[in-house]
This record gives structure tokens, C-alpha cells and sequence, in this order.
């Protein structure tokens, strides 16, 4: 049995209903679908609310909800977050330094992660980190946390494995997405080696990232069961332990 610890469903339901049928028939049995803004938050409740076996997170992304305040949008990921009991999480959110066009500055975007990793305090979650080329910012905002009962997932981690040893310090775990099966992704390896078999999640991302033999197409919930095999390829287990340690993990870390 497999989680898929982060992905995107669609907004169509009979859609969201054949990506978990074939999911399902490929050994995955539990969904977490992610919030990157406060009205793609609220869907990805309505759909968890609609199947018993996807949950919810809740989180403005670095670049979304740009016409809105921190106090607004933190006002209103509040009430989303106790809404529902299928809320497993914050995120995702943190630091995005690619190249966005009149996005968020670094400033805007730290206080608007850092109002969310209070948030995650508060309300006792776990918190997930969206990080594309920002491992110093994220890195020191959550040691400043480090003694507060905080912790989390760093989604899609495409940093090295230094990043990663800092990152379990502070009680994160680390997940991985299709990015290891490329060509591209190689460097990964180390990391994939290296963690530790109770601190790592098997994620898709979908529709984004489809693993290596799908790319061009849309991702889907199926096939994180190629990002376990590559795990299981890398640290020379079997596919049932991958399995058998990514289920254990990503259900102690949602409380799922």
C-alpha cells in the first residue's frame, strides 16, 4: 500500500473519481491534496469531504493570492484550517526565488511563510515547504522555530544532501517526487541513500512532474508507485519495504 503524500486534483469531481479508481488498482490508497491558494484551499476540502480516503491541506503559495494582505489571507487560511477535520496540514507554502513575473518580493514572501509556520504551531500541524532555490531563508526561519513542537515535510526536495541533514534536524522529513527518475535528477541519489527509512514520503505532485516514461504527460496519482520503485532501486530494498516505510511515515506525520 502506497500514499500519495502531495498532489493536486483536479477541480472536477468525476475526474478526482478516475484518478483515484486507477490509482486504487495500482496499491494507492490514501490522497493529500494540496492548497496553494485560499479558494483552491477551500476545493481541496470540498474534495476530501466528497471521498473518504483524501485528505486536505490548507496554505497561500509564495506568488498566490497577491491582491490580498498577510492578515487577510492569514485570517482567512485560519477558518479554512478548523473547518474540516480532513485538514491534515499547512501548505504548501515557503520561499520561491525562480523566475516569476510580478510576483512576491523575498521580504513579502518571509513574512507571509513565516505567518504560516505560526499557524502550523498554533494549530498543532504539520507543515509542508514549497522551496525552489531558497534553502538559506527556509532554512533559517525554521531554525528560529526549532523548539516549538514544529514539523513537516520538505515537498519535492531537489536540494543537496547537506540541505536534507539540516532539514531532519529540524524535525522535517523529506519527500520525493518524480524528479529522481529523471536523467536530470541524478544527483538526488545521495539523499535517496542517505536518509533515513522513517524520514522520507513518496509524493507524485501531479498533475506537475510526471515521473521519467510519462513525461509530456499529465501526472497522476499512479504513478508514485515508479518514484517507490526508484526509492527501492536506490537503497536496494525491496518495493514492500518502501511501501511498508512510506505508509508508516506519512501516516505519524498527518496524523492520518
Amino acid at each position: 500500500m502506497l500514499i500519495d503524500s502531495h498532489l493536486h486534483f483536479p477541480h472536477d469531481e468525476n475526474k478526482v473519481r478516475e484518478q483515484i479508481s486507477g490509482a486504487e488498482k495500482e496499491g494507492i490508497v490514501k490522497f493529500i491534496n494540496i492548497g496553494t491558494s485560499l479558494k483552491d484551499s477551500a476545493k481541496s476540502i470540498e474534495t476530501a469531504e466528497k471521498f473518504e480516503n483524501v485528505y486536505a491541506t490548507v496554505a497561500v503559495y509564495p506568488h498566490d493570492d497577491k491582491d490580498k494582505d498577510t492578515y487577510t489571507i492569514m485570517e482567512h487560511l485560519k477558518e479554512l484550517a478548523l473547518s474540516s477535520k480532513k485538514v491534515v496540514a499547512i501548505g504548501e507554502c515557503g520561499i520561491d526565488l525562480s523566475e516569476w513575473k510580478n510576483g512576491r518580493s523575498l521580504d513579502q514572501q518571509t513574512e507571509l511563510f513565516e505567518a504560516q509556520i505560526n499557524l502550523a504551531i498554533e494549530l498543532r500541524l504539520p507543515l509542508i515547504i514549497h522551496n525552489r532555490n531558497g534553502d538559506e531563508t527556509v532554512l533559517e526561519l525554521l531554525q528560529k522555530y526549532k523548539n516549538t513542537g514544529l514539523a513537516g515535510v520538505a515537498h519535492c526536495f531537489v536540494s543537496s544532501w547537506d540541505t536534507a541533514q539540516k532539514l531532519l534536524d529540524l524535525n522535517f522529513y523529506i519527500s520525493f517526487s518524480g524528479i529522481i527518475t529523471y536523467p536530470s535528477g541524478k544527483y538526488l541519489s545521495e539523499t535517496v541513500q542517505k536518509v533515513p527509512n522513517d524520514r522520507f514520503l513518496v509524493e507524485t505532485d501531479a498533475p506537475y512532474l510526471p515521473p521519467q516514461g510519462h513525461r509530456g504527460e499529465k501526472n497522476e496519482p499512479k504513478y508514485v508507485k515508479i518514484t517507490a520503485l526508484k526509492v527501492a532501486e536506490i537503497k536496494d530494498l525491496p518495493l514492500q519495504s518502501i511501501e511498508d516505510y512510506t505508509y508508516e511515515n506519512t501516516t505519524r506525520l498527518f496524523h492520518l
